[in-house]
């Protein structure tokens, strides 16, 4: 049961974007869910992992020092950067470099709401 859902997720993904493309005044309302949901599709993503996942990704430390190099170090640079070159205010700069913190997938969902100072 459980691997015909995950096989049936990138399908249903595809028809609930397809459905929000053509009739999107039905679906503003759930505008406050998107966060509660994001979190709920990265819990169930994470439910798909065993451990042998783990062990194969601990194989190849480099590869996570790497990444963990990139995401905190190069992606906040390169966002104080872009926000420097942009001349963004303080605030501004701060939410540049907090997103680039993030995750790629978590920040795409990021709205920002109001300044930060």
């Amino acid at each position: 049961m459980n691997n015909k859902l995950i096989a049936l997720f990138p399908l249903t993904a595809m028809l609930c974007s397809v459905i929000a493309y053509l009739y999107p005044a039905n679906f503003v309302a759930a505008k406050s869910a998107i966060i509660p949901l994001l979190a709920v599709v990265m819990f169930l993503m994470g439910m798909t992992l065993n451990w042998q996942n783990f062990r194969a990704a601990l194989k190849q430390p480099l590869v996570i020092l790497l990444t963990l190099g990139i995401q905190f170090t190069f992606m906040p640079l390169f966002a104080y950067l872009l926000a420097q070159a942009q001349e963004l205010s303080t605030a501004q700069t701060i939410d540049m470099v907090l997103v680039g913190c993030s995750a790629g997938g978590t920040a795409s969902n990021a709205e920002n709401h109001g300044n930060v100072a």
